[in-house]
């Protein structure tokens, strides 16, 4: 049987609890678990609402094998807040953040705002309504104590499993790098962790974005100036321990770095 409206609001009341009180949990309680993408969005909503504002959005997923161990065929998206955004070079207390892992990302932010309409939006227009492209650094974290692999609903109520966000200089005139092919560098303590390229991102960061705002503006969601999306990782996931400091070279578009305090 669909979730009540009941169900989901005590669903999104367990993940903001967990969330504000920086507490895992090891499931949803049975009454209340998304079994539905649609199920896992409406929670999102519901969480969104009550910890709000948004300062952007975040899209996961955006690689076949990623998309296979959530048994789904398409990306996923949910909201981050405003007081889980951090400018690099970031230091955070490794006590707050369970599971300290972290994706390099293409990051993209508005200049003007795209309303719901009946049309998708073509890449032209996404393209002319982007002012800046921004190095990220995501803190993936869901409030369980696993990651909800094999589980998209769960993921997408947990708005997408997102925890923070680290965002490096804006820069303008960035439509001149070809950046399905541009090179990302991750390292930890100096060393190389992993690396990637920009086609790791559905083929190109600027398909995940297109995809992105149609998504959200066909659930009825008007995109923000200055929001900031997120497109997904280059260079997988890498998992931090306490001490440990992560740069995400971008190369001539800059870094974003972040240290988990021990």
């Amino acid at each position: 049987m669909p979730l009540s409206p009941a169900a989901l609001d005590a669903a999104a009341a367990h993940l903001v609890e967990a969330r504000r009180t920086r507490r895992l949990i090891d499931d949803l309680p049975d009454h209340c678990r998304p079994s539905t993408l649609d199920e896992g969005y409406a929670i999102q909503d519901r969480v969104r609402a009550a910890l709000g504002p948004v300062a952007g959005w975040k899209t996961g997923a955006t690689a076949a094998p990623v998309q296979a161990r959530f048994g789904i065929d398409a990306p996923f998206t949910g909201p981050f807040f405003a007081t889980d955004v951090y400018a690099s070079p970031a230091l955070r207390p490794a006590s707050q953040h369970h599971h300290r892992a972290i994706e390099s990302e293409f990051a993209f932010r508005l200049g003007k705002p795209l309303a719901p309409r009946q049309a998708a939006y073509t890449r032209a227009e996404v393209l002319d309504a982007v002012d800046a492209l921004i190095p990220a650094m995501e803190i993936v974290g869901p409030r369980t104590r696993e990651l909800p692999f094999g589980r998209a609903p769960l993921g997408v109520a947990d708005t997408a499993i997102n925890e923070a966000m680290v965002l490096g200089t804006a820069v303008t005139g960035w439509q001149r790098f070809d950046l399905p092919s541009h090179a990302v560098t991750l390292r930890v303590n100096g060393k190389i962790a992993a690396e990637g390229k920009g086609a790791a991102v559905l083929g190109d960061p600027m398909t995940a974005l297109v995809w992105t705002v149609n998504f959200l503006t066909g659930r009825g969601l008007t995109l923000e100036a200055g929001q900031i999306f997120s497109t997904g990782t280059t260079t997988g996931i890498v998992v931090l321990q306490p001490g440990d400091a992560a740069v995400a070279d971008f190369g001539a578009l800059g870094q974003v770095a972040l240290t988990f305090s021990a």
